[in-house]
């Protein structure tokens, strides 16, 4: 068996996509961690199709590691739910981790993006201002001097972050109402931006969607966190227009394309939010027309 080639806990999250998450583990194998925790939901119930599924996933990936690595299993007994298996699953590792890369079964990242997270996380391991690492940057038409900024968007698609940082996360928002009649929030998302924030908030906080994402993004804006962002991007999102996919139905517009990435990178980058950057992701997904496709829907709502 071969030795690893990158001393990092990378936190796998699987389900019963066989196919993805094989592309996915492809890259993980050749990075070749030090240590892998294998993150798996049980079958839902009356979906005798996903005994099979997950059983084949989780197989594919113990059958594969073909590397000298530490290997923890965190499988569910009972389904979970998106929400509670991948919360769940995170703080497991960060209960034994200073840090950890994460990625789930469709993001599948270039081979750059381990080292590049590995160089991220030790640099600012004890900058508390930063709590994520992102391997994702979808707005290819905004110029980047450095070799990565910091922003108070940064994408789950392919990540890193702390136990320093994950221990300021709550699943429920608990405090949410308190937070929302401060109004600290629109100083991090103005305008019609504050809008699908405090819709996103509203729906976990009363139970009504099933994720943990968006609890993640609540807890770095209501702490002023920065997350960092590559100039060039290096995750691909394989996960779109499948009748399986959890929150990405449908197809994507967006350029998955990978970029170019020197190592080591230039950090003479100051750890303040980058204004410009946010507001060009700002304009792109809370702009216009998706303010004119909230309204759409919210008149037929009423219908």
């Amino acid at each position: 068996m071969r030795k690893a080639n990158i001393d990092l806990p990378v936190a796998f999250i699987i389900f019963n996509r066989p196919d993805t998450t094989a592309e996915v583990f492809e890259e993980i194998k050749k990075a070749a961690p030090s240590k892998l925790y294998i993150i798996s939901d049980a079958p839902r119930e009356g979906r005798p199709d996903d005994i099979r599924k997950v059983a084949e996933t989780r197989k594919y990936v113990e059958e594969n590691i073909d590397w000298d690595c530490e290997v923890h299993k965190d499988y569910a007994e009972s389904n979970m739910g998106c929400k509670m298996r991948v919360s769940s699953g995170i703080t497991r590792v960060l209960e034994q981790e200073e840090y950890t890369v994460i990625l789930e079964d469709d993001v599948v990242p270039m081979p750059e993006f381990f080292p590049y997270c590995k160089e991220m996380l030790e640099y600012y391991k004890d900058n508390r201002r930063v709590m994520m690492v992102s391997g994702t940057n979808l707005l290819k038409n905004h110029q980047m001097d450095s070799d990565y900024t910091f922003s108070c968007f940064s994408s789950i698609w392919g990540w890193a972050t702390w136990a320093r940082a994950w221990k300021y996360y709550d699943v429920g928002v608990k405090d949410w109402p308190k937070v929302e009649r401060s109004g600290i929030m629109k100083a991090v998302q103005p305008g019609f931006s504050y809008i699908f924030l405090k819709k996103n908030v509203n729906s976990v906080y009363s139970g009504k969607k099933d994720t943990w994402d968006i609890q993640w993004d609540y807890c770095r804006h209501k702490r002023r966190g920065l997350g960092i962002v590559p100039r060039a991007n290096m995750i691909r999102n394989i996960g779109f227009d499948r009748e399986d996919a959890t929150h990405t139905t449908g197809s994507s517009k967006e350029d998955f394309s990978y970029g170019e990435v020197r190592l080591p990178m230039d950090k003479d980058v100051p750890v303040k939010r980058d204004v410009e950057y946010d507001k060009a992701y700002i304009l792109k997904y809370f702009g216009a027309r998706k303010v004119a496709d909230y309204l759409h829907k919210k008149l037929f709502e009423r219908k």
